[in-house]
């Protein structure tokens, strides 16, 4: 749009890395080279100097996020190619050039899905099937966006197995595995053996009694059969579609033992895990920067649960942990205390640090056999860090 004072543009953000602050700092830098006025206008109206690093910033500018940047002067037209120009290596596109770029990606991908349905494509139907061609990746792609598998309805990705007890994961190969192989079956109308899907089953489990599995990485075993399982169905489905013969599920057992082995995990590679799980669940409460009574008291009492989640502990030590929580703030709100924001999430990471430490001690004694209880924690400790909060 144009106007005597200005010429504007509406770009998308489509870059994955935005986060990263030199992508803004460099943007900045070079608005800042043309001497004339330049604004930018965020998805709720809010306009601000796009000279100012701190304002660009407090934009908090992600994927997909839409915004129309002003320039003003009389060399505006020229100054807007320019930053136009700079903007696309950045990966912010203006609307027309997001629809040529979505144009492209659904033209390679379709052409790759073309190549797909050609391949399983018998020589004498080739011409035939490329005469209906749009029409077969329209039908592949419609089949592929609707399917929904099921997943794991587990607390913990990975399984401790006790004293050989391999229960949990035969019952995954026997309900939900088998759920997969029959929801895809419906889906792509491809039917299955039943005694050949049992049969398959039978020797998956048998293959698991002769492993010596102390940590199993469960979601791994079931997605990687899930994934398996997929993409037999759907190659079926294009083989049904061109007319080819043979459409029968293949139940290989050897790949799928090597499923079990690439799940088989250590002890060093569940509590890396773990430590990795622990340091993303205090992540997502430490996304807002701000602080009031409510939040503070929801946000301490979800670290301590995701924590003593990850790390299997008791009901009985959480509660204790939480009445210790909600009695602290309770005293702190009759007093009225104030914290400075930067002390105040310091002091909450030395919470997560000290409960991460002592959780993950009483898991492994407890993966050992070895007596734990809730003494390993000093709760007086933990009364002093909660009241630095």
């Amino acid at each position: 749009m144009e106007n005597n004072d200005f010429i504007s543009k509406e770009f998308e953000c489509r870059n994955t890395i935005i986060e990263d602050k030199k992508i803004v700092n460099s943007i900045v830098d070079f608005l800042r080279t043309i001497d004339d006025k330049i604004e930018l206008e965020n998805q709720n109206g809010k306009r601000i100097n796009a000279k100012s690093f701190i304002k660009m910033m407090g934009l908090d500018i992600k994927y997909g996020y839409k915004f129309t940047l002003y320039v003003y002067g009389d060399d505006r037209e020229n100054n807007l190619k320019r930053i136009e120009d700079l903007l696309e290596k950045k990966e912010f596109y203006t609307l027309d050039r997001i629809n040529e770029l979505d144009k492209e990606i659904e033209a390679e991908d379709n052409k790759f899905i073309e190549e797909e349905i050609l391949f399983f494509t018998p020589k004498d139907k080739k011409d035939t099937i490329k005469e209906d061609i749009e029409n077969k990746i329209k039908i592949l792609k419609e089949k592929r966006d609707s399917l929904h598998l099921p997943s794991l309805n587990f607390d913990n990705h990975i399984l401790y197995i006790k004293d050989d007890d391999k229960t949990e994961i035969f019952n995954v190969i026997n309900n939900d595995v088998s759920d997969v192989i029959k929801k895809l079956s419906s889906h792509y109308e491809i039917p299955i053996n039943e005694n050949d899907s049992s049969n398959f089953l039978s020797k998956l489990i048998d293959a698991f009694k002769d492993k010596e599995i102390k940590y199993f990485y469960i979601y791994l075993f079931f997605n990687n059969l899930k994934k398996y399982f997929y993409t037999q169905f759907d190659s079926l489905f294009i083989k049904k579609m061109v007319g080819a013969e043979s459409l029968k599920v293949e139940y290989d057992i050897e790949e799928s033992k090597s499923f079990i082995d690439d799940s088989i995990k250590t002890l060093d590679f569940i509590l890396e895990d773990k430590r990795k799980s622990s340091d993303y669940s205090i992540d997502i409460y430490m996304v807002s920067n701000t602080s009031n009574f409510t939040m503070d008291v929801f946000r301490i009492i979800n670290i301590a649960q995701n924590i003593g989640k990850i790390y299997e502990i008791g009901d009985s030590i959480i509660d204790n942990i939480e009445y210790r929580i909600k009695e602290n703030y309770d005293h702190k709100d009759k007093i009225n205390t104030s914290h400075n924001n930067e002390e105040y999430f310091e002091a909450i990471r030395e919470f997560k640090e000290y409960l991460q430490k002592k959780f993950e001690s009483i898991y492994i004694d407890k993966i050992l056999d070895k007596h734990s209880e809730d003494s390993n924690i000093d709760y007086q400790h933990i009364n002093m860090l909660i009241r630095r909060l």
